[in-house]
Parts: C-alpha cells; structure tokens; sequence
C-alpha cells in the first residue's frame, strides 16, 4: 500500500516538472508587433457581454501579417506566422448602436512549434491597452490556450481561411 507520504512526494514532483516546463516556454520575448494595423485585416467581431471569457468582451479586429496570411490560405502556418487581435471595449447608444471604445489590449499568437509545445505550437502575448511595456501573459501562455484547446482541428485558431 502506498503511504500518503510517498503519493505528496509524487505529487510535489509533478507539479515541479510541470513548473519546469512551462518556465521554459517563456513568452516574454514575443515582441509588441509594431505595424500590425498595415497588416491584413482578416476580420473584426463583437463579443456581446455575456461572452465567456469576460475579459474578451469588446470589438476585435484580427490581423495577420504575411506568413499568417498565407496560412489561412494554405491551412498550414509556418514558424513565425503571427495573428493580433486588437480588442476594444464598446458601447451601446440609445439607438441600440454600438461605438468602439478605450482600447482594452492587443493580443499577439506566434507560431513556433519548438519553442511552445505547451500551447499548441503557438505563443501568446498580450499588452494591456495597447502599451508595449504592460505584459499581460506572465503564464507561458496557458490560461489565453485554454480556450484555443477544443480548436485543435484547426491548428488551434478561431479563424479559418482568407
């Protein structure tokens, strides 16, 4: 019989080599993609409150530059393919208009199947409202994959060809 003690100790070392792995997938070197905005504007959406995550409620534009591009054309990305999807908050006029608002963050995928395995191949980085000195992904990009997860049929991504 395995005493409680050895199963803690079991448990304590997976959890450490989980933490190993996911250290190593650093996303802090995903620069903030300057330029995006001349990039191809793949297409925008509205994320109505109600929407889960809550924290992506607002209007988002998704861009994607060259490599990306061609991957929505092809159904293959190649290393170094890059999506941003800059969100704002809105808000809705008396006439039940919908107007863009503050900008909220500017999220940035990038593939790279070596460098993050944890995550589908793709690392995620994002700037809260848009500062390039506010990194919000400080987890290697687990918490903003956990929705691309059940997209695995499409290389992970909500968007699909041009």
């Amino acid at each position: 019989m395995i005493s409680k003690l050895a199963i803690a100790i079991a448990m304590g070392a997976a959890i450490s080599a989980a933490g190993g792995a996911l250290a190593a997938q650093d996303t802090s070197q995903i620069p903030f993609p300057e330029g995006y905005r001349s990039w191809y504007h793949h297409h925008s959406t509205v994320n109505l409150a109600g929407h889960d995550p809550a924290g992506n409620v607002g209007i988002q534009h998704v861009y994607a530059d060259a490599t990306a591009r061609e991957g929505l054309r092809s159904g293959k990305f190649a290393k170094g393919a890059t999506f941003v999807v800059d969100r704002f908050a809105y808000s809705e006029d008396a006439n039940h208009a919908l107007s863009q608002g503050a900008r909220k963050v500017i999220a940035v995928m990038v593939k790279d199947d070596d460098r993050y395995p944890e995550t589908g191949g793709w690392g995620f980085q994002a700037f809260k409202g848009g500062d390039q000195n506010v990194r919000a992904v400080t987890d290697g990009g687990i918490q903003c994959f956990s929705c691309h997860i059940p997209l695995a049929d499409n290389d992970h991504l909500f968007t699909r060809g041009e």
